[in-house]
């Protein structure tokens, strides 16, 4: 009888022990799931990889603090592109009335001189900045196989948008 009554301390012993160790694991897991930074990255959900580029004025951009605390519409594209010689007056648009409101644009030219680009800006009007990719390794970064790509950053950096279209204003909207 004497030896059962060890077995069974033993047992609930060993029991409590794997249930505190248990616990400990799991907690020792959950937080570093709780502060764990997005991945960087190139697709939806990812905190966008950050680059620095230059306007056609000289002026460089490097996206991180463009886009620090602010909803970020990155446009690639190109001047001898229809597709996004179309969006133009929308982004025009978009950039006006949304501006004040925490909204960034970037249009990002692909493998054009800043020559040509400038006269486009003009003729065009355009009133948000514009960078040049000359070399296209950030279309290349970004695996950019079509033109206009509209990639949308949220406040905190993180692609919600990537897509060959531009979103509806409501959509914009709703980050800001």
């Amino acid at each position: 009888m004497r030896l059962n009554v060890n077995i069974v301390v033993k047992t609930i012993k060993i029991s409590l022990l794997s249930t505190f160790v248990m616990f400990f694991l799991v907690f020792c897991t959950t937080e570093d799931v709780l502060f764990a930074e997005i991945e960087t990255g190139i697709d939806v959900g990812k905190k966008a990889s950050t680059f620095k580029l230059l306007t056609v004025d000289g002026k460089e951009i490097e996206l991180e603090s463009f886009a620090k605390d602010k909803v970020t519409l990155l446009v690639f594209g190109a001047t001898w592109c229809p597709a996004c010689r179309h969006e133009i007056p929308i982004l025009k648009e978009y950039y006006n009335e949304l501006k004040d409101d925490g909204l960034n644009v970037l249009g990002i030219d692909i493998q054009e001189s800043a020559k040509k680009v400038k006269s486009f800006i003009e003729k065009m009007q355009i009133n948000y900045p514009v960078v040049l990719d000359s070399s296209a390794d950030i279309a290349s970064l970004y695996k950019v196989v079509g033109i206009p790509l509209n990639i949308i950053l949220d406040k905190n950096g993180v692609i919600v948008y990537k897509e060959n279209g531009l979103p509806g204003k409501e959509f914009l909207e709703k980050l800001l």
